[in-house]
C-alpha cells in the first residue's frame, strides 16, 4: 500500500464523499473555434483577492484538451430548475454531441460559452494548472461576475444533483 492510500474500502470512501456539500456548475471553455463544456461539482473559491475559483476537471475529459489550450474559461452555477441541463452537460462529451447548440448561452470573454439563463455566472482568466491525482485543477482570477436570476442554485445531492424539494 502507498502512504498516499488510505487504509479504507473504496466503498466506504466514496459513500462518505458523497456527503460532502458541493455546487453543480457547467464550465465553458473554447478552443480554436470548439466550444466545450461539463458539469463539475468540484468547484470552489480559493481567494476573495483577488477574486479566484478552482475546477477540478478530469483528463480524460473532452473540456479538459479545450480549458489546457485556453486562457479563460466561464463557471455557470445552474438553478435548481435546470437539472436537464446539468445532466446534458454532465453525461454527454463534446465527442458525440454539441451540448452548446441544445442551450441558450452567451459568450464571454474571449468567446467562450457560458449558461445564459442561471442564478451567476463566471468568466475566468487561467492563472494556475497543476494536478492532483487523476485531475487538473484550473485556478482561474475572475474577470466578470453576474448574478442572472434570483433562483437558488443547484446543489449536488450524493451522486446526482437534483433540486430541495426532490
Amino acid at each position: 500500500m502507498s502512504d498516499q492510500q488510505p487504509a479504507i474500502s473504496p466503498e466506504d470512501l466514496e459513500n462518505a464523499m458523497r456527503k460532502m456539500p458541493a455546487p453543480v456548475a457547467v464550465i465553458g471553455a473554447a478552443h480554436e473555434g470548439i466550444l466545450g463544456g461539463l458539469t463539475a461539482a468540484w468547484v470552489t473559491r480559493v481567494s476573495l483577492d483577488p477574486p479566484l475559483l478552482l475546477v477540478a476537471v478530469g483528463h480524460e475529459r473532452f473540456s479538459w484538451g479545450l480549458m489546457s489550450g485556453s486562457d479563460q474559461f466561464t463557471v455557470s452555477l445552474p438553478t435548481e430548475e435546470q437539472v436537464p441541463e446539468a445532466r446534458l452537460f454532465g453525461l454527454k462529451s463534446r465527442r458525440d454531441v454539441d451540448k452548446w447548440s441544445q442551450v441558450d448561452h452567451v459568450l464571454l470573454g474571449e468567446g467562450i460559452p457560458a449558461l445564459e439563463y442561471c442564478t451567476a455566472r463566471f468568466l475566468c482568466r487561467k492563472t494556475d494548472v497543476f494536478t492532483t491525482g487523476d485531475h487538473d485543477c484550473f485556478v482561474g482570477l475572475v474577470i466578470d461576475a453576474q448574478t442572472v436570476g434570483e433562483l437558488p442554485a443547484l446543489p449536488m445531492r450524493g451522486g446526482d444533483y437534483a433540486p430541495t424539494n426532490e
